[in-house]
């Protein structure tokens, strides 16, 4: 983390003894929540983006989560406990300006009635009584920083009434899981993207949210995460639900978080806690920009996560992750430059250094725990076991050819479905790792190092 941040993640760490990666995930959720409702983000000429951030932490039971969330979210709660006091004081204002108002417009009703039933003019009456109809008192909401396991309803009534801009914590993911918010997946993307969202509602009325801000912060021990895959996983993937999460899934502490009786000093926390408020309060607007070189060097990562979306490159398994990286890597910039640094709105190729390497790791890891629940890996892992299977066979017999039916007989078993066969060796012979040809009306494999065809290349079909 660049600048003070980093010493206020190894504070916490010190104070909590929690994962590194848990501490980093929390630490970019509170600088997202509380620069997200006046910054925005220039990610290329002509397309500007939210700042905020979603992050997904699987941990087990135990592993300081709560603790964490405390310490670092605190001067979050504060100002919402603050501005809920200030809610009800004037709540408690309303409600004697509102009977006033009242005891007005039936004052006026009064007097036309009586003018109407005398033959009177009432003209001069009737204006008094729509002035004092335009002039009705309206209630104040308290705006409304932090959404707890909330339902989708709730959260986009709160969005509308009490600020558009908020955090999304699920503690207990089991009831993200198992509840109605788990089908509202596609609400939750068109959220993130700052997307005006039109809700229809059958007992009230409707209305269009306008520019939504919303961080997300969802916790889940592991078997809950698994339960979410297997009931909505396809879901979840498919509309791009987990590509806009930051996936941290932490190696544990716990059997080494060893106690010696001192104090842990935390001097940063309170010049954290400041610049939290600060951010908070604040309500000009910032359009952040990334700097020439930083520009460069931003449009190079997006081209190399756009070319691991290959066959054989890293993201082809995870092309979902990889479509959103560039985007998120622009927001985590942005984010860490609006907590940090007032007098320019320009983010730099440093900051946007700490961005890609904190999106690399993620990268990996969404890799890590996706694994398993991606038919595209799988398809990444029979291309890689096919491939080397074939070379390190070929080596061993010194030759750089073999013919189809041999693979078929003696190949890797799983892989000795004709159909499942053909898909492979076409991907391996499009992109040149291996020459697939037919002579003799044989189907030949060849190694692609040696280009000498006997008959003519093709697709396998």
């Amino acid at each position: 983390m660049p600048g003070k941040l980093s010493d206020v993640s190894n504070e916490v760490i010190c104070a909590t003894k929690a994962p590194l990666e848990m501490v980093t995930a929390n630490v970019l959720g509170v600088t997202s929540t509380v620069g997200q409702h006046h910054c925005s983000m220039q990610m290329k000429p002509g397309v500007i983006v939210p700042t905020s951030l979603n992050m997904f932490i699987i941990a087990e039971s135990g592993e300081r989560k709560t603790a964490v969330q405390k310490l670092l979210f605190k001067p979050i709660t504060e100002v919402e406990s603050r501005r809920h006091e200030e809610a009800i004081q004037k709540a408690k204002a309303y409600k004697v300006q509102h009977a006033l108002w009242k005891e007005r417009v039936e004052g006026h009703r009064r007097a036309l009635q009586k003018a109407i039933g005398k033959g009177d003019p009432s003209a001069p009456i009737e204006e008094d009584l729509r002035g004092a109809l335009e002039a009705e008192p309206q209630p104040i909401s308290a705006r409304k920083l932090i959404y707890t396991d909330t339902t989708a309803e709730a959260l986009l009534w709160g969005l509308n009434e009490s600020g558009s801009s908020a955090l999304l914590v699920h503690d207990e993911f089991g009831e993200f899981c198992d509840g109605p918010m788990a089908r509202r997946l596609p609400l939750l993307n068109a959220i993130w993207s700052g997307s005006e969202c039109t809700v229809d509602r059958k007992t009230a009325g409707s209305f269009v949210l306008k520019n939504p801000r919303l961080t997300c912060l969802l916790q889940a021990q592991p078997k809950v995460f698994e339960r979410f895959m297997a009931k909505h996983g396809v879901q979840a993937r498919g509309n791009g639900f987990l590509a806009r999460f930051l996936l941290a899934f932490p190696a544990s502490t716990q059997g080494t978080r060893f106690e010696d009786g001192s104090t842990v000093e935390c001097p940063t926390f309170e010049w954290f806690y400041q610049r939290c408020e600060h951010l908070l309060n604040r309500s000009e607007h910032r359009a952040l920009r990334f700097s020439p070189q930083a520009q460069y060097e931003w449009t190079q990562m997006a081209n190399y996560y756009e070319q691991q979306m290959n066959p054989g490159g890293i993201y082809f398994a995870a092309r979902d992750f990889a479509s959103k990286a560039a985007e998120n890597t622009a927001r985590i910039a942005a984010s860490l430059h609006a907590f940090l640094i007032d007098d320019s709105d320009e983010v730099s190729s440093e900051m946007l250094g700490y961005a890609g390497n904190l999106m690399g790791w993620y990268g990996n890891q969404f890799l890590s725990i996706m694994g398993a629940h991606n038919p595209a890996m799988e398809l990444e892992r029979d291309l890689y076991d096919l491939e080397n299977w074939i070379q390190s066979r070929l080596t061993q017999n010194n030759t750089n050819y073999m013919p189809k039916s041999y693979l078929l007989q003696y190949g890797p078993n799983r892989l000795r479905c004709r159909e499942k066969l053909d898909l492979l060796l076409g991907i391996l012979s499009s992109h040149g790792r291996l020459m697939v040809y037919q002579h003799q009306k044989k189907w030949i494999i060849q190694t692609a190092q040696v280009m000498v065809p006997v008959g003519r290349p093709c697709w396998v079909n």
